[in-house]
C-alpha cells in the first residue's frame, strides 16, 4: 500500500478541526427525495469497535525524537536512485473530455415556456415532503427552487416520472412511497404525498455557447476559447501535481525497497496509532456533521474496501497502515540525521503562520491555531517533507520503457 506521506497530511492529523470544500447544501435539501446514498451510509455506520482503536488513553508512547532511528534500520544507498515514472502530459481529447464532463455537469439550457415537462428537461421546483398518514413533514423533505434532471433517478421512484407532463406554474401532490431499503429508519417504506411546485422548465442545449462558457463563472473565461486555454491550464498543473507526487512515492518506495528494518518499539507504533486515529476521527466528524454518522472504525473499513479488497481484518489492516507510517518516518528521520537536515522551532512558526495567513486552516487567529496542534508532529512533518525534497533531487527520474 502506498502511502506518501507529505505534510499536508501530518498536519490533518496534527489539527483536530477541518474545514470542507464545496458547498453541500443542495445535496442536503434533497437527500430525503433522492435515492439516498448518504443516508444509506450512515445507517450502516455502527460503534468505534475495531480493537486497536480502543483505550488508545492507556497506551505507552515514545516520538522519533526519543528513539535513534539507526537503531531500528540500516539504509541503503539513497542518493542517485533511478525511478521510472510518466511525465506530465495533457492532450487535446483530456481538454475536450474536461469540457464535456463540464457539459454534463453544467448544461447549456434553452428555458421552454410553451410546453409541459419531458423526461431530459431540467425542471426548477419548491417541494415539500409529508407523511401520508399524519400529513407532518419530514425532515430533509423540503427544498426550494431545486434543479431537477428529470429521468435521472435522482429521487426515489415516482417523483421524476410524475412531473412529467406538469405544465410551468402548476403545483401537484405526488403520491409515493419510499423503498422499503431506504437508508433513513423513520422513511423506509413510508407512504408520503410531495407537493411539488414548478417554476421553470429548461431544455438541455447540445452545443454549448460562448454564453453558456461565459455563465460558468470561471475567472478569465468569458468564451469557449478561453474556456479550452482555462481548462488545458488547470489540467495542465493537475497533471504536474501528480507526476510530483508520482516522483515522491516512487522514491519513497525505492529507499524503503533496498533498506533493511528491524521491528519497531511497540511504544513508537503507539504514537503513530494514537497520530492516524485522530486524521480518522477528523474523517469520521466530517461525515457525521454531513448527516451520515461515522466512526474512525467506519473509515478505516472504508479504506479496507477501496485500497484493499482482498482483506476482511480492519485491525490487521490498520496495523499494517500504522507500521508503514512508522517505517517511513523512522527511514526519513535516519536520512535527515545524516544529512542535518534539521527542522528547528522557528520553521514551525513561519510554516503555520503561513498556514493561517493563507486562510485555509478555519481557525480564527494565529493563537488558536497553535493551541489547538501538536508542534512535535508539524516538526516531523516538515522533515518528511524536506527528506522528500532532498530524495527527489538526488534521484534520476526516467520515463518507463514501451
Amino acid at each position: 500500500m502506498k502511502k506518501n506521506l507529505s505534510v499536508l497530511l501530518v498536519v490533518a492529523m496534527a489539527i483536530t478541526s477541518l474545514t470542507a470544500c464545496g458547498s453541500k447544501s443542495e445535496e442536503a435539501a434533497s437527500d430525503a427525495a433522492s435515492g439516498g446514498s448518504s443516508t444509506e451510509a450512515a445507517a450502516t455506520a455502527g460503534s468505534n469497535d475495531i480493537a486497536s482503536l480502543q483505550n488508545l488513553d492507556k497506551l505507552e508512547v515514545k516520538a522519533l525524537d526519543e528513539i535513534n532511528p539507526s537503531d531500528y534500520i540500516t539504509l541503503g544507498e539513497y542518493k542517485g536512485l533511478t525511478v521510472e515514472v510518466a511525465p506530465a502530459s495533457v492532450t487535446d481529447e483530456d481538454v475536450d473530455g474536461y469540457i464535456n464532463n463540464l457539459i454534463e455537469a453544467n448544461p447549456a439550457k434553452t428555458e421552454i415556456t410553451d410546453r409541459p415537462i419531458q423526461k431530459g428537461d431540467i425542471a426548477n421546483i419548491d417541494y415539500e415532503g409529508k407523511y401520508a398518514d399524519t400529513g407532518v413533514a419530514f425532515e430533509g423533505g423540503t427544498a426550494q427552487g431545486f434543479d431537477l434532471d428529470i429521468g435521472s433517478g435522482m429521487f426515489i421512484p415516482g417523483f421524476e416520472d410524475g412531473l412529467v407532463g406538469v405544465n410551468l406554474g402548476d403545483t401537484v401532490d405526488l403520491d409515493l412511497t419510499f423503498p422499503e431499503e431506504y437508508g433513513s429508519k423513520d422513511l423506509a417504506g413510508k407512504k408520503v404525498v410531495f407537493t411539488v411546485k414548478v417554476n421553470k422548465i429548461s431544455e438541455k442545449s447540445k452545443e454549448p455557447t460562448d454564453e453558456w462558457a461565459a455563465g460558468l463563472g470561471m475567472e478569465g473565461v468569458t468564451n469557449l476559447e478561453q474556456l479550452k486555454e482555462t481548462s488545458k491550464k488547470q489540467l495542465t498543473e493537475e497533471a504536474e501535481a501528480t507526476h510530483k507526487a508520482d516522483v515522491e512515492s516512487a522514491v519513497i518506495d525505492k529507499v524503503i525497497e533496498i533498506s533493511e528494518y528491524k521491528d519497531f518499539p511497540q511504544e513508537v507504533l503507539n504514537y503513530y496509532l494514537i497520530q492516524e486515529n485522530q486524521q480518522l476521527e477528523n474523517y469520521a466528524q466530517m461525515y457525521t456533521a454531513y448527516g451520515q454518522p461515522t466512526t474512525a472504525s467506519d473509515i478505516v473499513r472504508m479504506m479496507m474496501q477501496n485500497t484493499a479488497p482482498d482483506q476482511s481484518d480492519p485491525d490487521a489492516f490498520l496495523k499494517n497502515m500504522v507500521n508503514e507510517v512508522a517505517q517511513q518516518f523512522i527511514t526519513f528521520a535516519a536520512i535527515a540525521k545524516n544529512e542535518n537536515l534539521a527542522i528547528s522551532d522557528e520553521d514551525v512558526e513561519n510554516y503555520l503562520k503561513e498556514a493561517f495567513d493563507a486562510g485555509s486552516t478555519g481557525y480564527s487567529s494565529l493563537d488558536e491555531l497553535k493551541g489547538d496542534v501538536d508542534s512535535k508532529t508539524i516538526k516531523e512533518g516538515l522533515m518528511a517533507d524536506k527528506v522528500v525534497g532532498f530524495l527527489v533531487d538526488n534521484a534520476n527520474v526516467v520515463e518507463p520503457a514501451n
